[in-house]
């Protein structure tokens, strides 16, 4: 148990022992040691239905949410097999894929069978993510916030893999060659990477601007006041239906503007005030144009609207639904609560989820919908969208003290490319009904029925790509001056596809997603209720 609330940077320099503070940028040295990423699956592993064990990982003070998050990352078959494609498909270096590499040593290692108790120290993982200033220089010592790093730090890698190798092979002499390469090259999409489809519309005139997409890592659900509830309670709640009151109506103010332009026309034509008059029927014909062509979301002339555009606040619908399921499904249940008096405390509502989960009620079909009073998609459709749970994260303790577990799911190795094994591929996959319980250096086997009954503070689900089942593309349902968008897309994509999402992103207020920024274990749970200094507060531990 920790006394005080420790920063990443602080964490680090303590898990090393030591007090030196840490590089303030990231220098990129030719003497890097290469990470062998090669580590053998099959070595103790003599028979499947063989009990066993995988190792543990060492606390060295206050590192439990550590622990967790990479024993729970270790059990995702598709996050290894992406790592693993990242690794041997870019030419970059270690030191520059060095979250990547570590990671994909780290869960190979988490990985391997065993007949006895064995932990080691995830010295890689560590060591990498002290190179980087942004990460050390977040104070968190949370699991999620923990998971949202990592998972951040991929996707970035990733980014920055893709530049670095299209500026070498632009220096490339032979164009055969530079052919060939991008020829042969596949795109690897980060497995924990999804789209949520978002609409806000007017109640009073039925104006959608678009249905805008947002990419995200992990989900997360708020809780009840209550004892116990669902894991599809919590998914429902996320993706209903609800109503704002005074949201600015841009189509609203346009007509609003129309009407106090043509009464003040009226007025100054009376007055013989020509040149206010010209003024003012050029900005009324502009309003009315924008209106008749449905360019009402171009912010473009606005500056000719200055001091004369309204602002109608009016009762808006707001709906958010999956448009493309992940690859791997991170769950985030937030569990901290305010008191009326403003303390912050854990709240122990029981959550109960299933082993497979069908997210298909919570995602768009082929259809979206921008009819205000009307869901996004409708759930009309025989589709199936099904994860299987791979591993859970539970925390023991209250708001500021506790302790953090991991329950994953046994992986089996089918194939195995180390250096004694003749293997091209690793093939990693699941045990239908084998499970440990982790915490720390201590691992035990345990059923399934103790990891259903526990109380999850994250859940990761992988999704079973086999189950998935087409879905049938619906009528369009039009709405007046909206942009409807249709698609017959299967349930892999599940809606539009990442580039129409892109023309639609043309707004830019404050009915975004929440913001990255969290009070680890402490971001409220009412809905979307956000605390704009919570960073200037004095932060507290949770170990």
């Amino acid at each position: 148990m920790c006394k005080q609330r420790l920063g990443m940077h602080r964490f680090i320099n303590l898990y090393y022992y030591n007090e030196k503070p840490l590089p303030a940028t990231l220098k990129v040295s030719p003497s890097v040691p290469t990470i062998d990423t090669k580590i053998c699956l099959l070595s103790s592993q003599h028979d499947v239905a063989t009990p066993c064990l995988v190792p543990g990982l060492v606390n060295t003070g206050n590192s439990c949410f550590l622990n967790s998050v990479l024993q729970s990352l270790s059990s995702l078959p598709k996050l290894q097999a992406y790592l693993h494609d990242m690794d041997t498909n870019s030419s970059n270096t270690t030191a520059e894929l060095p979250v990547t590499r570590s990671l994909l040593k780290t869960l190979r290692l988490l990985s391997v069978p065993s007949t006895t108790q064995t932990a080691f120290k995830p010295v890689d993982i560590v060591s990498a993510m002290s190179s980087n200033r942004r990460v050390v220089n977040r104070e968190q010592q949370d699991a999620q916030e923990l998971f949202q790093f990592l998972s951040g730090e991929l996707e970035n890698e990733s980014v920055l893999a893709k530049k670095r190798q299209g500026f070498r092979d632009l220096l490339s002499f032979s164009t055969k060659t530079l052919l060939l390469s991008s020829a042969k090259k596949e795109k690897i999409d980060n497995p924990f990477t999804g789209l949520l489809a978002n609409r806000l519309s007017c109640m009073q005139c039925g104006y959608t601007e678009a249905i805008r997409h947002f990419s995200f890592n992990n989900v997360q659900l708020t809780l009840p006041n209550t004892d116990t509830t669902t894991l599809d309670d919590c998914l429902n709640q996320l993706t209903t239906m609800e109503y704002l009151n005074d949201v600015n109506c841009r189509k609203c103010s346009f007509l609003d503007t129309v009407e106090k332009l043509t009464t003040e026309i009226e007025s100054l034509r009376r007055s013989d005030k020509v040149e206010k008059l010209a003024c003012l029927e050029k900005i009324k014909l502009d309003i009315e144009h924008r209106l008749s062509k449905g360019r009402i979301h171009e912010e473009t002339q606005d500056e000719l609207l200055n001091g004369f555009l309204s602002k109608m606040g009016r009762v808006s619908s707001k709906q958010a639904m999956f448009a493309k399921p992940p690859k791997v499904l991170c769950l985030h249940v937030a569990r901290s609560t305010y008191s009326p008096t403003g303390e912050i405390s854990k709240n122990p509502c029981h959550i109960q989820f299933p082993q497979v989960l069908d997210l298909a009620p919570y995602c768009t079909n082929g259809t979206l919908n921008t009819t205000p009073d009307l869901p996004i998609s409708s759930n009309t459709t025989t589709s199936s969208v099904k994860y299987r749970l791979m591993s859970s994260i539970v925390h023991y303790g209250s708001h500021n003290f506790g302790h953090f577990i991991a329950y994953k799911r046994r992986l089996v190795a089918e194939k195995c490319s180390c250096h004694a094994c003749s293997d091209d591929e690793t093939v990693l996959t699941h045990h239908d009904s084998s499970w440990f319980k982790i915490s720390d250096e201590r691992v035990d086997a345990c059923s399934v029925d103790e990891v259903l009954e526990a109380n999850p503070y994250m859940l990761l689900y992988e999704l079973i790509e086999d189950d998935i089942t087409s879905v049938v593309p619906q009528p369009v349902t039009h709405s007046l001056s909206s942009l409807t968008i249709a698609g017959t897309t299967s349930a892999a994509v599940v809606a539009v596809t990442t580039a129409s999402a892109t023309t639609t992103t043309t707004r830019h207020d404050d009915w975004m997603p929440a913001p990255k920024k969290r009070l680890p274990l402490t971001h409220c749970s009412q809905p979307r209720r956000r605390n704009s200094n919570a960073w200037n507060q004095t932060p507290v531990a949770i170990f």
